[in-house]
Parts: C-alpha cells; sequence; structure tokens
C-alpha cells in the first residue's frame, strides 16, 4: 500500500508541475544553445511498465529550462474512465513536468533513465519545439492511445517526421530478425508469466503478422535504436540524428525472485488432477459433476470476455482471437447442465464435438496464423480429456439403459 501511495503522490506531483508549465510555453522560443533528447526509460516490475517509456526534453540554460514532454499520460478524472479503458477509447495525453521530477519519479521506481540528445540546427531545434508546444495546446495534446501503432514512442518518431518531412532516414535493416508483434513483446515479459499468460489469451491474430524494422520502434528500446542509426538532412547532407544513449540515472540491480506459481505449471498441474479424477471416475464408474462444471464454466467465461474484447471494443489487436476455438462462450450455459445427474441427448454430443476440436486444436495450431501460449498444451489435453469422458460416459449409460 505504502509503494501505491508513493506513486501517486508522484504523479499528483508530475501532474502540478505540467499545469504550471502551460503557461511558460506561450509565445516562448528557445535559444540556439538548446537542447533536445530522446529520454527512454527501462522496464519496470508491473506490467504496465515492462516494456519501457519514451519522452523528450527540452533543456535550454539562458531561459533556467528543463522540461519533458511525455506523450504517457491520461485523466482519472475523465468520465466513465475504467469504461472507457476497457473498452479501447481513453484519451491518452501529451504532459509537460520539470525533468528532475520526472527522473525522480523513475529512480523511485529503480528503472533506468538514458538520454540521446538530437543533432538538429538551431532552426530544426525551434520547429521541433514549435511542434512540440503546439502538440500540448490543450485542443491538440489528446488522442486515441494504440499500443502498437500508436503511443509514447511513435508519437516522438511521427512527431519528428512531420517536422521534417522526408529528411530522416532510419538505417535499422540489420534488427530484422522476422519477428511478430507477439514475438517482439514477448521479449519484455519472461518476469511477468501471468502478464504474458493474460496477453496471449486477449490478444487475437492481428499481432502475429510479421514486424517491420520500422514497425519495432514502438517500443521505446527499439526507438533508442532507431533513432541511434537514422540520418536528418542539413544543409544537403546527411548528418546522424543522434549519438548512443547516455545514463542519466542507473537502476540497482534487483533481485529476480523465482516463483513456481506460473500458468505453465499450474496448467499441467490441472491437467495431472483431471486425469487422476478420470481414473477415478472410470473405477468407480461415475461422473464428477461438480470438477467438469468448474473446468467448463471457467473456460466459457474466458471465452465471453475474449468475444467482447474482440466485439465490444476498440481494442485492433483482439480481433481474430483463435483461442475461442478452445475457450467456447456455450460452455458456461452447459456446464450448469453438467452438474445434473441426467444429460440431455444434444449436450453428450456437444461434449463429444468440442473436445474433438479443442483436440484437433491442441496438435495443430502451428497450422493456425496466432501463436499459443505454451500453457493452452496442458490446457487444451485438460479440456479434452473430460470433454471425451462426459461423451463415452453418458453414452455408456445410454447402452445400459437401453439394455435394461
Amino acid at each position: 500500500m505504502k509503494s501505491y501511495l508513493k506513486k501517486i503522490s508522484l504523479l499528483l506531483l508530475l501532474f502540478i508541475f505540467s499545469v504550471q508549465a502551460k503557461a511558460q510555453f506561450e509565445g516562448l522560443r528557445i535559444s540556439p544553445d538548446a537542447k533536445i533528447s530522446l529520454i527512454t526509460c527501462s522496464s519496470g516490475n508491473d506490467l504496465y511498465a515492462v516494456f519501457g517509456h519514451s519522452a523528450v526534453r527540452v533543456q535550454d540554460p539562458s531561459l533556467g529550462m528543463d522540461v519533458i514532454f511525455n506523450y504517457g499520460t491520461f485523466d482519472f478524472n475523465e468520465p466513465n474512465f475504467y469504461l472507457k479503458f476497457a473498452q479501447g477509447k481513453l484519451n491518452y495525453k501529451l504532459s509537460a513536468a520539470h525533468f528532475q521530477d520526472f527522473v525522480y519519479s523513475y529512480a523511485q521506481d529503480n528503472r533506468s533513465v538514458f538520454e540521446q540528445e538530437l543533432n538538429l540546427t538551431p532552426e530544426q531545434k525551434q520547429k521541433y519545439w514549435l511542434f512540440l508546444t503546439n502538440n500540448y495546446l490543450p485542443a491538440n495534446r489528446f488522442y486515441l492511445y494504440d499500443f502498437f501503432f500508436d503511443n509514447c514512442a511513435t508519437r516522438i518518431r511521427d512527431g519528428l517526421e512531420a517536422t521534417f518531412p522526408d529528411q530522416i532516414k532510419y538505417n535499422i535493416e540489420h534488427l530484422d530478425k522476422d519477428y511478430s508483434f507477439r514475438n517482439l513483446i514477448d521479449l519484455y515479459l519472461p518476469p511477468q508469466p501471468w502478464g504474458d499468460f493474460g496477453i496471449d489469451l486477449a490478444l487475437g491474430a492481428r499481432i502475429d503478422r510479421e514486424a517491420t524494422p520500422y514497425e519495432y520502434m514502438f517500443l521505446p528500446d527499439y526507438l533508442s535504436e532507431g533513432f541511434a542509426n537514422a540520418t536528418i538532412q542539413q544543409n544537403g547532407q546527411a548528418v546522424l540524428l543522434t549519438g548512443k544513449p547516455v545514463a542519466v540515472f542507473t537502476q540497482e540491480p534487483a533481485e529476480q525472485l523465482f516463483s513456481l506459481f506460473t500458468p505453465i505449471i499450474l496448467c499441467w498441474f490441472l491437467f495431472i488432477a483431471a486425469a487422476a479424477v478420470t481414473l477415478l471416475d472410470l473405477k468407480k464408474s461415475r461422473r464428477s459433476r461438480t470438477f467438469d462444471f468448474i473446468l467448463f464454466f471457467a473456460a466459457g467465461l474466458l471465452g465471453i470476455v475474449m468475444l467482447l474484447l474482440w466485439f465490444a471494443t476498440d481494442h485492433q489487436a483482439t480481433a481474430n482471437n483463435f483461442n475461442l476455438l478452445w475457450a467456447i462462450p456455450t460452455h458456461v450455459v452447459v456446464a450448469f447442465l453438467l452438474g445434473k445427474q441426467v444429460l440431455p441427448e444434444w449436450v453428450r454430443k456437444y461434449m463429444a464435438i468440442t473436445g474433438l476440436i479443442t483436440g484437433i486444436l491442441t496438435i495443430s495450431w502451428w497450422i493456425l496464423p496466432q501463436e499459443p501460449h505454451a500453457a493452452f498444451i496442458p490446457l487444451g489435453l485438460t479440456l479434452l480429456l473430460r470433454a471425451e469422458y462426459i461423451a463415452w460416459f453418458e453414452k455408456k449409460k445410454e447402452l445400459v439403459t437401453a439394455k435394461v
């Protein structure tokens, strides 16, 4: 609780300074000695921070100004905040704050901060400064956030290109590693196994297409590398856009915690439990109705969430989700029937068909255009095992009853 209160206090502090900065920019011109830099922050411990962060620093000693422009903020006071966030309709905004307060907030979270000064002429600095301050106006500062295509990193890249059209060239072909968008975010998720699992459940096949090196720059680390390998036109010549990153704050080494409580291990335990339940059911000629109800109700509930993310939100990345082939929303309804002693004939057929679909999916997912999470293998086997056992058991009961 103390750490959360600290973060809230820092956010309020940054908000106060951003309000003060608004009046300071009106009609302000920076001096030729001003410095404009790309700021890159390292990964944080929380899922929302694990991919890092990008911002722009403008430092002008002659004006006594050192300000950070940050596209990664939003207004908690916006009406229906949480509903808009869930629907993908939440506006993010460009904020401004004192640079030292920005660094302090990241130092408190033990996150490194790096700086790359932009190699711009005085005229180019002034032009980009005007772009930033115009972007900061209340009428312009808000934008509809998209994690992959319109975020804190892409806004900086796109803003610089809009200021200097056709003058920036990225020499980043060496970054091409045939990564999909999912592969790229997976690079950051080993410390967040449950976040990785949730992302792979929620995001559909749209993020499994191969990204271009230019598109890699939605991630702050790749934006930093892209800028370090870019050139900009000055007086008819191409000069390097930035140098290598210089550390402003370096994080302290953090202890890497090891946990057995991961989705993969948990799902394998679930499969082992399902296998044990099934063996006992076979031995005692019964069906564990409570276990089946919980299993298929949970799978159906997941499917409903995925379906809503696909069709009831504006999140582009949640569309075309092939996880719905095993997390079938109708499982929620059927789960209540599974709790009964006698099942309707159609339920037996339903379990046989959906179990078969899940089984085929488990062994042939590689042919689909969506990469599954590794935990799906034991999860799919669990659903297959119980679905086919239910269908077999009910058919056996039907045959025994017919003989009698």
